[in-house]
């Protein structure tokens, strides 16, 4: 019986280590096949049912599938930094994939009651303020706020992006077994170059320059992880910056405090929600910002238009556009109500679950 148990485990490692190598050889392709999944969750909705929990199952899944996936290849790949992957990010990252599939699963084993103590629980956990809704939410404490804060002064930067662990773009590698090497060719040592403090330019340091008969203008070739990490590790954060985050990561308890002050149905929540945001996108915007930082507030203001499906806008404004031009395309474009029909039935639903969630 031992010799058996000790043959499938042995069977088991075998599989497992030829799965990592073919996801490092194969970046593209597994690439392919998370997205493959992903979108999975999108075509269920609506069409079954219980779609909602299977559809946030399918996708959580993906997510964590996803993230797997991205630890593997960085740790097969010398150049890639690992430093990202320590217990808080991971924890945080974690929980931001699969906070909607534990409320909606809340939501169906205990009903409103059980949805929104899990709300709490997510959100709120740390501020030891009691939290109603309908007759009773114990006290509920949210760690992800203050998690999010630590990590911030703690890396020492002006963003906190969302996820924290960003999966490299494998669509963009090459697929071969030639990338399990050293650095790949034209990068260098970090130590030669310096990163500018706001703009985040890399520029050679004095001690990098080349021989005189071998200089060039162009920009010092350095590995775009490498890159990442130096702009990182910058020590000084501006104060504006700083202020403009900590608005940000507190965000999701001002909203939930007002809605349990003022209502959910009350357009005070949205309205505080909405303008921490402002604000923290203009503290933002007031310095010079790295290529990131500005690709991070880009999306962030992009975020804004989700306050078109959270209440009281989406019931006082956006459903009702929503449904006549759904209504509309289902009925003047062929084929096109096979689609509109689902959507019509599942996008209430999909509002009541999305209009309190800040992932």
């Amino acid at each position: 019986m031992g010799q058996k148990k000790f043959s499938c485990n042995m069977d088991f490692k075998k599989q497992f280590e030829a799965y990592k190598t073919w996801i490092v050889e194969n970046p593209k392709k597994a690439a392919e096949m998370e997205s493959l999944v992903k979108w999975g969750s999108y075509f269920l909705a609506g069409r079954l049912q219980n779609s909602a929990l299977l559809c946030e199952i399918v996708y959580a899944a993906s997510r964590l599938f996803e993230l797997f996936n991205h630890y593997i290849v960085c740790r097969k790949k010398p150049h890639l930094s690992l430093e990202e992957f320590n217990r808080l990010t991971v924890l945080l990252t974690v929980l931001e994939y699969v906070e909607v599939l534990v409320e909606v699963s809340a939501a169906q084993m205990w009903g409103e009651k059980g949805r929104w103590a899990v709300v709490s629980v997510i959100q709120l956990m740390k501020l030891k303020k009691l939290f109603e809704k309908y007759l009773v939410l114990t006290v509920f404490v949210h760690c992800r706020a203050i998690w999010r804060l630590i990590l911030l002064l703690k890396k020492k930067t002006s963003f906190i992006s969302s996820p924290l662990i960003k999966p490299i773009d494998r669509l963009e590698m090459k697929d071969g077994p030639e990338l399990n090497g050293a650095l790949p060719n034209g990068s260098i040592e970090h130590k030669g170059v310096t990163c500018l403090e706001r703009s985040g330019r890399i520029m050679r340091t004095l001690e990098g320059t080349p021989p005189a008969h071998l200089r060039t203008f162009s920009p010092p070739r350095v590995d775009e992880y490498i890159i990442r990490h130096m702009k990182m590790s910058r020590q000084n954060v501006p104060l504006n910056h700083l202020s403009a985050e900590i608005l940000h990561i507190f965000r999701p308890l001002g909203h939930l405090s007002s809605m349990y002050l003022f209502g959910v149905q009350s357009w005070v929540p949205w309205c505080v929600a909405f303008g921490i945001d402002l604000t923290s996108i203009q503290l933002h915007s007031q310095s010079v910002l790295t290529r990131e930082e500005k690709e991070e507030l880009v999306r962030r203001r992009l975020s804004l238009l989700y306050y078109l499906i959270r209440t009281p806008a989406f019931h006082a404004v956006t459903h009702k556009r929503i449904r006549q031009f759904l209504i509309a395309a289902g009925n003047s474009i062929p084929m096109a109500r096979f689609i509109c029909q689902p959507l019509l039935e599942y996008i209430p639903e999909w509002q009541k679950i999305y209009s309190y969630t800040w992932s």
